[in-house]
């Protein structure tokens, strides 16, 4: 019988398998008393092995079983757990996965015999050599942590613009906590049929009493209603999954935003033709399209506790590599993002966690030097916000020492036209390919790299990354990415007789370019905007050869990422529109203020502005 063909569900399953492992291990060492999580570790391990049997993957076994062996020791309590027992532990686990990743490409690797020999020895002689290792830190504990509630709420059915409503309880609910699991999805609820019965998930530390005050207070809510959320040993009971190439998946969202570019092209010609008939068919495609593509983005949501699960490891050994007593907690890992994003997002955070763990948290004798506890604290926390998600990584630590950065910049003129550097200067300078303010190069950074690569990256998604930092007190890195960046919701813009689109979800609000409410702002024009001072930015001037006329009532944007904004001055706004982001290949000298590219309804291509850039 051919094995190989199950080659790529053993990788699957050994993965997740190992994935238990470390969080086991990891609990196990929080808790030495524990008993639950070495019954976990024993059973994922004892699953790889028999799997790596059956696919004749010797080498895989014959590692599974020796830590087996070990593990059975400590439960027999013939080995007592000590630091040198959760290292070996630790090292066994991370050969298991090099071994699952070389047997399933078909290249096995030889047998560590070496390794295999140090768990028989220690499994066989219940000793092993004390090693030095930091103090356990505390587990968070269950009372400290937010409840997660599962709710259901029907907007009354008399009421105007159910979405818009639907929109607002929603924003409510966010200030309370963090979202997750909306159906139907966004998308859904700005359609003219959706009938105003959604439901979602809050993470928060409010009570139901008051979650329930807040979100009827929006006004035209009948009812707010609380549902118990399924054990997690009930979920597979509760609906039926099976495992899809991510491939597929790809080739089906591609699929289907070919058929927003023809629906959209299909509902401009039935416009133009005045046909009834014609116009019914295409109202009735244009339903069922985008009735499929919420299903399709809905499929492609993944949790992004899939990717926050690989650092509290991370973490762990990177305290034990720099001396330090680092403790890691983690926020809002049901949090969803569109799967293209989540594996792209990895990279970065293991950059600025690393970055965190090195210059932001202090060694056990500095911290409680400046006063503090010896644990330091790095916290991974991810929420909703409209249509994005900002996910952050804060550290309590020393903070960035903003004179000295300023300093070095200057010294490699690097350093912006300031006396001082605000948050916004300060990540921009700290983004600098090879800028970096560690006095020594060690094994976890120092080369300059960190924010760089994390800047890139973000930027690559058609998100921001964003720094508040305070001396002393600790730095929180702020991620912003889109949900999806297949298929987004955008407003076409003209100017200099070419059309742009402006994705959505960073349009804070339309208003009129008048030029009474025009000011300055450190020799920059800015517009005020119900007394809030926003600084313009003339679209005309970016890509056109001639400068704008100032004069008279345009329509401006008012753009807002995070917590900054600006009013993107346009000659004309056409309409909003669902657009394909379509791959590409950006030529040379091409304005960093254009982020992609689409087709539009009518077959015309246009360019898509990167609202991060034209802040």
């Amino acid at each position: 019988m051919d094995l190989s063909k199950y080659a790529a569900l053993f990788l699957t399953e050994s993965r997740e398998h190992l994935k238990a492992c470390n969080s086991s291990l990891l609990a196990w060492e929080s808790e030495p008393a524990a008993t639950e999580p070495v019954d976990r570790l024993f059973r994922a391990i004892h699953t790889i092995k028999g799997m790596a049997a059956t696919m004749g993957y010797a080498a895989v076994a014959q590692l599974a079983h020796s830590t087996e062996n070990l593990l059975d020791a400590l439960r027999q309590e013939r080995l007592q757990v000590s630091p040198a027992v959760f290292q070996v532990l630790f090292k066994a686990i991370d050969a298991l996965g090099k071994a699952v990743e070389a047997a399933a490409a078909g290249t096995e690797d030889v047998l560590d015999a070496a390794l295999v020999a140090e768990l028989d020895r220690v499994a066989g002689e219940g000793s092993l050599p004390e090693v030095k290792a930091p103090e356990p830190t505390p587990a968070r504990r269950a009372s400290d942590a937010p409840r997660v509630h599962a709710l259901q709420v029907c907007i009354r059915s008399g009421a105007v613009m159910r979405g818009a409503r639907a929109a607002l309880v929603l924003r409510r609910a966010e200030a309370l906590g963090s979202l997750s699991s909306i159906r139907p999805p966004l998308a859904e609820l700005e359609r003219d049929d959706f009938e105003g019965r959604f439901s979602f998930r809050l993470q928060t530390r409010a009570t139901e009493s008051e979650i329930t005050s807040a979100l009827l207070g929006v006004g035209d809510v009948e009812s707010v209603r609380f549902e118990a959320p399924a054990p997690a040993s009930q979920a597979p009971a509760a609906t039926r999954q099976i495992r899809v190439d991510l491939r597929r998946l790809d080739l089906l969202m591609k699929q289907v935003g070919e058929l927003v570019v023809a629906k959209n092209r299909l509902g401009a010609l039935s416009l133009d033709s005045g046909n009834p008939a014609l116009l019914e068919v295409s109202e009735r495609i244009a339903r069922l399209v985008s009735s499929m593509q919420a299903e399709v983005l809905a499929a492609r949501m993944t949790p992004v506790g899939e990717v926050f699960e690989r650092f509290p490891r991370l973490v762990r050994d990177l305290s034990q590599d720099l001396g330090k007593q680092i403790r890691f907690d983690m926020e809002g890992e049901d949090i969803e993002l569109d799967r293209s994003i989540l594996d792209e997002i990895g990279e970065p955070l293991v950059h600025l966690i690393r970055n965190a763990a090195d210059h932001g948290i202090e060694t056990p004798s500095e911290r409680i030097a400046a006063g503090k506890s010896a644990n330091g604290r790095i916290l991974l926390s991810a929420v909703r916000e409209r249509n994005t998600v900002a996910i952050r990584v804060t550290d309590d630590g020393r903070g960035i020492d903003r004179e000295r950065v300023l300093e070095k910049a200057r010294r490699e003129g690097a350093a912006p036209d300031a006396d001082a550097l605000s948050d916004d200067l300060l990540v921009r300078v700290l983004a600098r390919p090879g800028f970096s303010t560690a006095n020594q190069v060690s094994g976890v950074s120092g080369r300059g790299v960190g924010v760089d690569v994390a800047m890139t990256r973000v930027r690559a998604l058609g998100g921001t990354l964003e720094l508040r930092s305070e001396l002393g007190q600790g730095t929180t890195f702020v991620i912003r990415v889109p949900l999806t960046l297949a298929i987004v919701r955008a407003l076409l813009t003209e100017a200099g007789g070419e059309r742009y689109a402006v994705p959505l979800v960073y349009v804070a609000e339309t208003v009129e370019f008048d030029r009474s409410a025009v000011t300055a702002v450190r020799d920059r024009e800015a517009l005020v905007v119900r007394d809030q001072v926003i600084p313009t930015v003339h679209l005309r001037e970016l890509v056109a050869t001639r400068a704008a006329s100032r004069n008279g009532r345009r329509p401006t944007v008012i753009l807002e990422v995070g917590e900054r904004r600006a009013a993107l001055v346009v000659d004309a706004l056409v309409g909003q529109q669902d657009i394909v982001v379509e791959p590409f290949d950006a030529p040379r000298g091409l304005p960093s203020f254009v982020g992609g590219a689409t087709i539009l309804a009518d077959g015309a291509p246009a360019l898509i502005l990167d609202a991060a850039a034209l802040l």
